[in-house]
C-alpha cells in the first residue's frame, strides 16, 4: 500500500455529519496535515484503503452505512494509529474490541482532535 507523496502526515477522516467533517478537515489542514476524506460511508473509506495507507485516522464510530469496525480492523492490521470520535457513549458497544483506543466524545473543539492526532504521531505537526 502506498502513502501519498507529501511531507505532511496523512489523516483518514471518517465522519458523516458534513459540518463536523468540513470543520475537522480545515483544522487538520491548518495544523499541517493532509486529509483523506472525509468519508461519509465505511464502503468509501475501505475503497480508498485498497490503494492507500494513512499515517493516522479519526473515525466516527458509525457512519451512514454502519459501524466503522472493518475500517478499524484494517487500520489495526496495518498498525496505523487511530482514534474514535463519537457522539454517543453507547457507540462503544459497536466497537467493543477497540476499548484500548483513544475515544473522544462529541462535541469537542476541533483543536482537541488535532492535539489527539499529534499525540498519535509524535514529531509531526
Amino acid at each position: 500500500m502506498t502513502k501519498q507523496a507529501s511531507s505532511r502526515p496523512l489523516v483518514l477522516v471518517s465522519e458523516d455529519e458534513a459540518l463536523i467533517a468540513l470543520n475537522l478537515q480545515d483544522e487538520l489542514q491548518d495544523a499541517g496535515y493532509d486529509v483523506a476524506g472525509p468519508f461519509t460511508t465505511c464502503a468509501a473509506a475501505l475503497e480508498w484503503l485498497r490503494t492507500a495507507t494513512p499515517d493516522t485516522a479519526v473515525l466516527d464510530a458509525a457512519l451512514k452505512d454502519g459501524p466503522c469496525r472493518e475500517i478499524a480492523l484494517e487500520l489495526s492490521r496495518r498498525e496505523v494509529p487511530f482514534l474514535i470520535y463519537s457522539g454517543h457513549h453507547e457507540d462503544r458497544q459497536l466497537l467493543s474490541e477497540f476499548q484500548h483506543i483513544t475515544w473522544i466524545e462529541k462535541p469537542v473543539p476541533p483543536a482537541v482532535l488535532v492535539e489527539a492526532c499529534q499525540q498519535l504521531l509524535p514529531g509531526c505537526p
